[in-house]
């Protein structure tokens, strides 16, 4: 029996209030969304003045007040409705535009799905009006008295459209993501006071600065950003201005990296690409560089009208803003200070007290005891590498590592090696039989290190050093959302909430003593901020976070190592599995086989 033809069905206009719902869904994504739109309307009505309260992460309610110029009540009537704006007239008004909402659909969007009070008063009104909607329908207007401005309340988002609301993450979160969107708005205003209170307590007050660099400095000092490095330029007509913080504040995600055309902050991987060019080799593969890049570029060859909540752009010369990023950062960082001094962070050392351990139960406990000598992964104050012969034990107690069986023909492939020195202080050059070897110390150490953190970690015993003095860190507020998270105890650290945007630190993995916590904790606190919170069998993403304790724990590129040190590393990564690649991906080593070498010296 052949199918029956679908029925057909009858084109239909939607009603105005089902048109409002699927205008809000692009427009309106979360409480962050209504906070960037109306704030945005604020900074295009001239205010000065900008303060934002939210309750309930913003699903409660959120309130806008600023002291622009304020509508008549035709005006506030009009701006209801959707596709009306005082912003464009004409098709060529859309390029070359200097405001932000030019669309005519965020207060009708945000209308549409919430109950909205809209009070306002222009300077030339003796008395201000106030406009009630509820789902998109008036239900009450009036004379109020409110000084010169506009106050936007908007309260129970989403109650009409509940399977809105269930996508809503936790409340922390959904808080978080406004102090993001306000952080973001704030960066490229310096005129403009911007204020947040979260539950009646202030979350983020930036004043009024004097420049676009202050502003930026003041910000970002927020994000941990201790020394920015200001680059500048113009190339083919495209205006760059970047402050970039030093290869050693980089995380694995972008959040911390802002990017803004025409003082919009926008999303795009092709510059957050440029950007990482311009460092050059300072940015390891996948890193991403505490940074506010600001472009300007002439109306002509920029589309802003290619996102509904405009996040992204075109250009019309693409190819060319990527080459005018990517040669002024460039050479701002080859001028950069930390290039000539070392490094602008300093170490903490707060350490007093021995490690401790996070102990399993006894069906889930490995075999052997694992003590602080087998993860003493410092990276080093001096000459030499506090790597001990021991540590070459995968356990600490003598017993060899469990790794996959050695692809070399000798059982101790490393430790037979002969040493011969270090060049560049990168590379360890070594010989065998009939090959030279160069190794990658920050590769290997890095190899032993994670393997060592992975077996702490599966047997639930990962040491941890105690601070004498909790260190206050400032990782912003999304990041700050994530201290509650069961993995960051696992992965041995031990943190709690101080201040808005700022955490405590208590511990930290006992193989980070000599390291700076800070940009790693806030590299791991990111990470989890990411996605959804990480459960015991979500492997990949928890060796991830392993790997970068690793890396933040050991030796560096131009780190000097003594002769005893690099033969304990060599030993050690005998023992450990996958030793021809760090957990990066990167190679530990290359090989050169004698007969190559005679090959090129013309001897064959």
């Amino acid at each position: 029996m052949e199918d029956a033809a679908p029925a057909r069905t009858k084109v239909r206009v939607l009603p105005p209030e089902l048109a409002d719902q699927i205008a809000a869904g692009e427009v309106v994504e979360r409480p962050a969304s209504v906070v960037k739109e109306l704030v945005e309307n604020a900074i295009d009505a001239g205010a000065r003045r900008i303060e934002v309260e939210i309750e309930g992460g913003g699903r409660r309610l959120i309130r806008v007040v600023d002291d622009g110029g304020g509508m008549p009540p035709d005006d506030a009537r009009l701006a209801l409705r959707r596709h009306a704006t005082s912003k464009i007239a004409a098709a060529d008004d859309l390029w070359g535009l200097t405001t932000f909402g030019f669309r005519g659909e965020a207060l009708p969007s945000i209308a549409a799905v919430s109950r909205l009070t809209l009070t306002t008063r222009p300077p030339e009104a003796e008395v201000g009006f106030k406009l009630t909607v509820e789902a998109g329908v008036e239900t009450d207007a009036r004379d109020a008295g409110i000084p010169t401005g506009t106050q936007v309340e908007v309260r129970d988002l989403f109650f009409n459209t509940p399977a809105r609301s269930k996508f809503l993450k936790a409340e922390a979160t959904e808080t978080a993501n406004v102090s993001e969107a306000m952080l973001r708005l704030a960066l490229a205003h310096p005129a403009v006071h911007f204020r947040l209170r979260v539950g009646g307590r202030v979350a983020l007050d930036l004043p009024v600065h004097r420049d676009l660099g202050e502003r930026v400095r003041a910000a970002l000092a927020r994000r941990g950003a201790s020394v920015l490095h200001e680059a500048i330029g113009e190339e083919g007509g495209h205006r760059v201005r970047a402050f970039l913080a030093g290869p050693d504040e980089v995380s694995t995600t972008a959040r911390s990296t802002f990017l803004f055309v025409g003082g919009r902050f926008i999303r795009d991987r092709a510059l957050l690409h440029a950007l990482a060019l311009g460092y050059g080799p300072l940015l390891e593969k996948g890193r991403y560089p505490l940074a506010a890049l600001f472009l300007e570029l002439p109306g002509a060859d920029l589309d802003l009208n290619v996102h509904p909540q405009k996040l992204e752009v075109r250009f019309a010369r693409p190819q060319e803003v990527y080459a005018a990023v990517r040669h002024v950062v460039g050479a701002a960082i080859a001028r950069a200070p930390w290039l000539r001094s070392g490094g602008a962070t300093q170490t903490i050392r707060a350490f007093t007290q021995p490690p401790t351990y996070r102990s399993a139960p006894e069906s889930g406990r490995a075999s052997g005891k694992l003590d602080a000598g087998s993860l003493a992964f410092s990276r080093p104050a001096q000459s030499a590498l506090p790597l001990r012969a021991r540590d070459a034990d995968d356990h600490g107690d003598g017993r060899p590592g469990t790794g996959e069986p050695s692809p070399w023909d000798a059982p101790r492939f490393f430790a037979a090696l002969n040493y011969i020195g270090q060049i560049h202080r990168t590379y360890l050059v070594c010989e065998a039989a009939d090959e030279l070897i160069l190794i990658d110390q920050h590769a290997a150490h890095e190899r032993v290190a994670y393997a060592r953190l992975r077996a702490a970690h599966a047997s639930r015993q990962m040491p941890r050093q105690r601070l004498l003095f909790p260190i206050p860190i400032e990782v912003g507020e999304t990041a700050a959302a994530a201290v509650t998270s069961e993995m960051l105890d696992a992965l041995g650290f031990e943190v709690a909430p101080h201040a808005p945007g700022v955490v405590l630190l208590r511990a930290m993995p006992e193989p980070l003593k000599d390291a700076d916590p800070k940009p790693l904790l806030r590299e791991v606190l990111a990470e989890l901020a990411e996605g959804t919170p990480l459960g015991s069998g979500d492997l990949d993403r928890v060796d991830h976070l392993l790997a970068t304790i690793a890396c933040h724990s050991v030796v560096r590129a131009g780190d000097v190592l003594g002769r005893p040190a690099v033969l304990a590393l060599l030993a050690q990564l005998d023992d450990v599995d996958l030793r021809s690649h760090c957990p990066h991906g990167r190679p530990v080593m290359l090989r050169m086989p004698l007969g190559e070498i005679e090959k090129r010296f013309g001897r064959v």
